[in-house]
């Protein structure tokens, strides 16, 4: 076989072995399940998944929620440092926590409280209707508890071997 002949056949089979890999269908997977992405040395879904969840499902269990002067305890989610090397959107944990809590029925979340509030409009609409009813207004949504946390990051090596261990800290304060 000649140099053309063997460059047009390797060129062909390369072809069709990368044909045959596009041609696989795309599908979903479980979030989380066995088949998910895993990084190394990055945080990703499953590991806020898991932190969320074990975080709440142990102040949960401590029953402090339902000694709130209200039922459910009414909790504002502060603000969430991610004080890692890792940029991830703190939001999506902040979700994870705020659906896990108020499907416990334990808790409500307020949104519209303090200088944090999520939603402003909803902030200035609540303050404006407090105004028109002659009241503070801080009253009726007023916090049993304000809950806020930091992500951290330790990284070590010792010869090949690295380990990066991330900590997911929650704090829940008595308002």
């Amino acid at each position: 076989m000649n140099n053309t002949m063997k460059m047009c056949l390797g060129t062909f089979i390369t072809a069709t072995l990368l044909l045959g890999a596009c041609a696989q269908k795309a599908r979903y997977i479980e979030t989380g399940g066995t088949e998910s992405v895993v990084s190394v040395g990055e945080v990703d879904i499953q590991d806020i998944q898991m932190a969320a969840s074990g975080m709440l499902e142990s102040m949960l269990e401590t029953g402090i929620l339902k000694q709130a002067p209200h039922q459910p305890a009414r909790l504002v989610m502060d603000r969430i440092v991610n004080d890692t090397s890792s940029r991830f959107d703190v939001g999506d944990l902040l979700y994870r926590m705020r659906e896990q809590l108020v499907n416990s029925g334990q808790a409500e979340v307020v949104t519209t409280w303090g200088a944090n509030a999520e939603s402003r409009e909803a902030q200035g609409i609540a303050r404006r209707e407090a105004f028109l009813s002659g009241t503070t207004g801080q009253d009726s949504a007023e916090p049993d508890f304000t809950l806020t946390g930091k992500i951290t990051q330790l990284k070590r090596s010792a010869g090949n071997v690295r380990q990066t261990t991330y900590t997911f800290r929650l704090t829940l304060t008595n308002a």
